[in-house]
């Protein structure tokens, strides 16, 4: 299938619009038309966006969200699932596993990724997708403002009906990501960007020189930094987003 059909089903989504960004669907949907359809946990599912287009390319779709009315596709059933918790499903059950712009929101997104870890089958994939909180901007914005992600508002959360998983509570930087796949069978296979940013350009000489100074650590310091990992192109200057893809070994 071709980024145009990708397109064309996420035009023809009618009212059930993506609650993360449109191009983070998209390329994930991309990755996903060139798999062989299997089974397949959506989770969170928010409206439904994601788990509609897999149906539509004949995957089978088992839906979770922690808060199941915003779900709009009509004909497709959504669990209550916090993935805080567990996910209520038996070991080695899916193919695959997507958590669009979830574990940022977990109170305990260490329990997630081993949830998620669960009940993927041996050799299964997974795509995860966090705010890119390592890339050179908001490394710089960190040095200025001494947040990564927007401070919560006591009126917010009030507004919110005090419900966490509204917020980003858990700004999870690519070593943490990683840390939390690892300790869990979970390898990293590859990045995707969805919006590059051109204007992280304008930093190319701070990474040059961040780059040059790496060259002149040990093998040991490099691996123990995992600037494999910190100072990889599609992270340090990638967008405003990360996906990454894994397998469970």
């Amino acid at each position: 299938m071709t980024n145009d059909n990708n397109d064309t089903n996420i035009d023809a989504a009618q009212q059930v619009k993506p609650k993360a960004r449109a191009s983070i669907h998209t390329t994930i949907l991309a990755w996903f038309a060139q798999q062989t359809p299997g089974k397949v946990l959506d989770a969170p599912a928010g409206f439904g966006h994601l788990s509609m287009n897999l149906r539509d390319m004949d995957y089978d779709v088992t839906c979770g969200e922690i808060d199941p009315e915003i779900f709009k596709v009509p004909g497709m059933s959504v669990v209550y699932t916090d993935l805080n918790r567990r996910i209520d499903a038996d070991d080695a059950t899916f193919d695959y596993v997507a958590c669009v712009d979830g574990l940022e929101h977990m109170t305990d997104p260490y329990t997630a990724v081993s949830e998620f870890a669960r009940v993927l089958k041996p050799g299964g994939l997974g795509v995860f997708s966090i705010p890119n909180y390592t890339n050179i901007e908001r490394r710089i914005r960190f040095l200025f403002r001494g947040v990564f992600t927007k401070p919560i508002s006591t009126k917010s959360y009030e507004n919110s009906g005090r419900n966490l998983f509204n917020f980003h509570n858990s700004p999870i930087t690519i070593t943490i990501l990683e840390f939390m796949l690892r300790i869990n069978g979970l390898e990293i296979l590859e990045f995707k960007q969805n919006a590059p940013k051109r204007k992280q350009l304008l930093w190319w000489p701070m990474v040059a020189c961040m780059r040059l100074i790496n060259c002149m650590r040990s093998d040991r310091k490099r691996k123990e930094l995992r600037t494999d990992l910190t100072l990889n192109p599609k992270v340090i200057l990638g967008g405003n987003n990360m996906i990454v893809i894994v397998r469970k070994k």
